[in-house]
This record gives structure tokens, sequence and C-alpha cells, in this order.
């Protein structure tokens, strides 16, 4: 049959191959989700190897931070590596991905690399490529560029130090491992590592499957066996990457040591294998990395998290190991768990059950025993704080009366603007606590005159622009006065002190704000402030009548005032005008009352 021939032969299989292709995506593609990556592993997915490689992988770039998309394809190199098979693949992955675009491109083991590394311009152009899985960095095609290669760095010296350590005595290490050119590749690799111990080191020759089986049963007391790579044997029959492992761990007498992780499970005692999971793990990250600019090209090898000693209990027990003599750190498997773990959720219920009903069986105790004194005090602790509570708020209301006084305003403002701020306030929803608050803060909002020279305050005429601008300032002088206390009833006079002049509209001073930016109890503060200011003498203006005085504030409304307010203030005018009457007369100090001549005694008649 001639070449030509047993091409189109072939060909349905290739056919059939790209039906098997694996598609993935964690969300759709017009999500707008992480980045688009191929995958492209060397071997199928029956060889545990690869599964656990992809696994790593998926588990990054699953991840709810990553959310990315992702194509798998495997080329299913152990099984078909003919030239004719590579040439198919070629062509069926130029159809599928000349026009293809991906982020990023992970290739797993080394003929994945090769294969992509030859024809990476005319498949994947400028697209960032990390592999993992690779056997050595001499066997790096020299076209792979711009490429984050990971190196399958294994842990030899390690593995075989442990087994050293745990079988005193030992004499020889058989080393087994097949005759393929990864085989070989990874034999140099031993022993370039193993100098150490080389003269306790000796490589058993490729072998059939029957040999090997027979050459492990006569091992004696005194040696081990080093299992590596064995998926073909000298027959050329090939094998999953843990039938040979089982087979030579269930007849050899002597302990018998790995170097990856699928070769556990096995019976085989273990060693410092290294993780296909976390080569995957790592080459994901490594791309993702590298999409963020924050990874250049490079090559890796010996990699932290990726090779650890993990062991097999029940080989462990077989040959009587003890588990103290394990590296530390070391992963156990199978092994049984004790009395406690078996019945951890059980115990531990039972043991949170018990300690909570002593803590309350002790609470009661202690609370029987004090609940008579705390009562007995009750009454005079409420007493003391409703008293406290209402000579703080006495205290800042005649403040207030003080600093009005000072300005000549009359001495009621103060408690007015608290009245008409209280009302508004229990009419905009605010909770009783809040609307107490108010009342209480409200007579503080003009406490940083106190730090306005009188000249100023008393003008009775216009002020010039300089003298405006120092007026201002009893807003922030306010504000650092009552900076003192983070407790409510100060932070919320602090915002009322620094914010009654802001405007709706954010042309107020002295921060500009706008809007919402203004504190609630602040705006609400403002338009009690103005319309008493408006509708009473001062000392520079008469009082305005009280139509103007509504329409200037239905005019400012969304101006210098919260919009709903205002329309609270028109809905509620007739118990604001109320409160004006009844707060009318001046408890305090009146602004033309003099003070020449003798003092009189103010409580009893002279």
């Amino acid at each position: 049959m001639n070449p030509s021939m047993r091409s189109w032969l072939l060909f349905p299989l290739f056919v059939l191959a790209a039906l098997l292709v694996v598609w993935k995506s964690d969300a759709p593609a017009e999500d707008g989700a992480g980045p688009s990556v191929l995958v492209l592993h060397s071997y199928a997915p029956d060889y545990s190897w690869t599964r656990d490689l992809h696994d790593g992988i998926v588990s990054v770039l699953q991840a709810p931070d990553v959310r990315g998309r992702y194509r798998v394809e495997y080329m299913d190199a152990k099984h078909h590596g003919s030239s004719a098979y590579l040439k198919q693949l070629l062509l069926l992955y130029r159809e599928k991905y000349t026009r293809s675009r991906f982020d990023g491109i992970i290739l797993t083991d080394d003929h994945a690399l090769e294969l992509v590394a030859r024809y990476r311009d005319e498949l994947f152009p400028k697209t960032p490529i990390v592999a993992c899985g690779i056997n050595d960095i001499s066997s790096i095609p020299t076209n792979a560029r711009d490429m984050n290669i990971i190196i399958e760095s294994l842990a030899h010296l390690e593995t075989l130090g442990a087994a050293l350590k745990q079988n005193p005595g030992t004499r020889k290490i058989f080393v087994m491992i097949d005759g393929t050119l990864t085989g070989q590749t990874i034999l140099r690799d031993l022993l370039q590592q193993t100098h150490a111990v080389a003269s306790r080191v000796e490589v058993v020759p490729p072998m059939t499957r029957e040999q090997l089986v027979e050459f492990a049963r006569q091992r004696v007391p005194g040696e081990l066996i080093y299992l590596l790579v064995y998926f073909q044997d000298a027959a050329g029959q090939v094998f999953t990457a843990e039938e040979i492992p089982r087979a030579i761990a269930a007849a050899s007498p002597v302990p018998v040591y790995v170097a990856w992780d699928f070769q556990l499970n096995s019976g085989v005692v273990g060693g410092c294998v290294t993780s296909a999971f976390g080569h995957g793990r790592k080459a994901a990250q490594t791309l993702l990395e590298r999409l963020a600019g924050k990874n250049p090209p490079a090559t890796y090898s010996k990699l932290q998290g990726v090779n650890r000693h993990t062991y097999d209990y029940v080989a462990l027990q077989r040959f009587a190991i003890p588990v103290s003599v394990l590296p530390e750190n070391a992963v156990l498997l199978n092994r049984p768990l004790s009395y406690f773990e078996v019945h951890r959720s059980v115990i531990l219920s039972a043991l949170v059950v018990i300690a909570i009903l002593g803590v309350i069986i002790v609470l009661l105790v202690q609370n029987v025993l004090k609940q008579r004194k705390i009562n007995l005090g009750n009454a005079e602790i409420m007493d003391l704080n409703r008293e406290m509570i209402e000579t703080q708020t006495e205290l800042l209301s005649t403040l207030g009366d003080v600093i009005e006084t000072r300005s000549q305003d009359t001495a009621n403002h103060v408690r007015r603007v608290a009245a008409y701020s209280a009302l508004l306030g229990e009419k905009y929803g605010l909770s009783t606590e809040d609307i107490a608050l108010i009342q209480a803060a409200a007579p503080m909002h003009d406490i940083g005159k106190i730090g306005i020279p009188d000249a100023i305050l008393n003008k009775p005429g216009k002020l010039t622009e300089a003298e405006f601008e120092k007026i201002k300032h009893h807003t922030v002088i306010g504000q650092r006065i009552l900076h003192t206390s983070d407790r409510k009833l100060m932070a919320g006079a602090r915002a009322i002190a620094l914010q009654h002049h802001e405007r709706w509209d954010g042309t107020g001073y002295p921060c500009g704000l706008k809007g919402e930016e203004i504190n609630l109890l602040a705006r609400i503060c403002a338009l009690a402030d103005v319309y008493d200011a408006l509708s009473l003498g001062r000392v520079y203006k008469p009082a305005w009548p009280k139509e103007k005085v509504l329409r200037f504030i239905r005019e400012e409304r969304g101006g210098m005032f919260d919009p709903r307010i205002v329309d609270l203030f028109f809905e509620n005018l007739d118990e604001l005008e109320a409160i004006k009457r009844r707060l009318s007369d001046p408890s305090g100090l009146k602004a033309d009352e003099s003070i020449s001549g003798p003092v009189h005694c103010p409580v009893r008649e002279v």
C-alpha cells in the first residue's frame, strides 16, 4: 500500500479524534470573563499524570477571581508517535486554529512543546506560551523562544536519602526505568544527582513486564527498589502509569520507592514525589502572571510546592518502617483513623454542649448572686443617667445662649432653633434618639462665633467682603471647639457647627458640600436657623415680614435648602409658628440691658 493511500485511510481516525476534543468554559465568551486559553496535552486522559496536570491547570483557570475560558487538546503521543500521525495532527490543528486566537497557551510534556515550538508562527503567532512537565533543560527546543518553561525536576537524592534512613543496613538500590527517550533523560538526571550514593545504586536494564516482576520477586533484605517511569517494556508493550508500580510492589519482598505522585496507592512506600497537580497549577499561575505583565519568559526548575515527601501508611506497616523516621511535614496516605478521628464530630459536639451548659450554669449562679444588688442600684443609676443627660443638654443650650447673647441676638434664638429642628426632624422620620440628639446639638450651631471679634459680630451695618470672610471662620472654629469627643451628641453638634452654612446647590461654605453630602442634621438646622434669624431683628437688620420670609424660603428650595425639608417646613408651618410664639420672650440677658450702676441680687428684692 502506497503512503498516500495509507494517509487517506487514517484520515477518518483524525476526524474522530477531533470529535473527542474536550471543550470546557467557565463562562460564555460573550460574558467578558477571564482569559481564553488553549491547553495542549502531549498524552491522553487515560494517563493519570495528564489528568492531574489538567486538574491543576483547571483549579487556577476556574477560580472565581479568574473565570477563565479554556479549550483542551490531547495529542495521545504515548500511543501514536509516528511521523504520519503527527502530520495528520498538524493538518487538523491548522484547520481548527489558524483562524482562532487565544490569550495564552499551556503545553504539557515534551511532545506538545516540540510540536508548537516548530509550528508556532503558523498556528499561534505572538501568543504567550507556558510549558510544564518538561524533562530537562537540554530537551527544550532551540526555537522555543519567548516561552515560560517549567522543568519536571525530580528529587532523586532526597528520595534515596530518606529511603536509606528508613531502611538502615541497605546495601543496594536497584533503579528500574524503561528504555524510552524520556526514560533515558530521567536516568541521566538521576545519575547526576546521586553521586553521593553511587556505590549503592545499580540501574536495571530494560526488561519485559514478566522479567521485571520476577526480578522484583528475587530481592532480599538489604536491598531496595527505586521505580521510575515504565510505560513501555523491552518488548514494546505499553502500560498505564499505575500498572507496573502495582505489579512490582505486589511481587517485591523489599520496599519500593517512586518519584511521581501518580505511582502512589499501588503498594509502593512512596518518596519525595513530584506532583502533576502542582506542575499544572504552577503553569496556569505563570501564564496569568505573564498576561498581567509580571512574569517575563524564563525557565524554572526545582520549584517549591511540586515535590513533597509522601508515603503510604499500609506499605510502611508492611515493612515495619516507623512513622517517626519520616521527614518532617511528610504526607501520610491511607493511615487508619483513630477513635477520636472516627467520632470526631460527635465528641466535639458533646464537648461543646457540655462546655456551653457549664458556662450557662456558672452565669446563672453569678446572675442570681448579683441580681439583688443590681436591682437595688438600678433605680438610682437610671435617675443619675437621666440627670446627666438633661444636664448635658441644658449646658449645651445655655452655652448656645451665651454665644448668641455675645453677638446681641435674642437669647431664645438657640432654643427656638432647637425646637424647630426637633419638629422638622420628627416630620422627616428621624428616630426618637436622633430627634433628641438634634434638639440637644442645635444650640451649638454658632459656638464658633466665640472666636470672631466683637466689632464684626455687633457691627450695625453691612459687613465688608473681608469682614464677611472672617465671620465665615466661625464654622471651622466651632468644629475645632467640639472636636474633643467622638460621642454621638458631640459628633452631631460638630457636624452642625461646621456645615450649617453649606448650601444644597453646593455654593455654601466652608467646604462647598452639595446635596446629601451635607449632614442631615446640619441641613435641618440650617433652615431652622435662617427662618428664625429672618423672622426676628438682628443688630444689622430689622425683622422681615412673615410673607417675605416665607417667599425667601420657597425661592431657596433646591438652592440653599434641601427640597424635602422645605416641603416639610410649609406642611407644618402652623406648628413652627406656635413654637416661635411660645419661645418669643427671652429669658436671658437682653442686648440693650444696661450693666452700668450698682448690681442687685436677682433672687430677692432690694
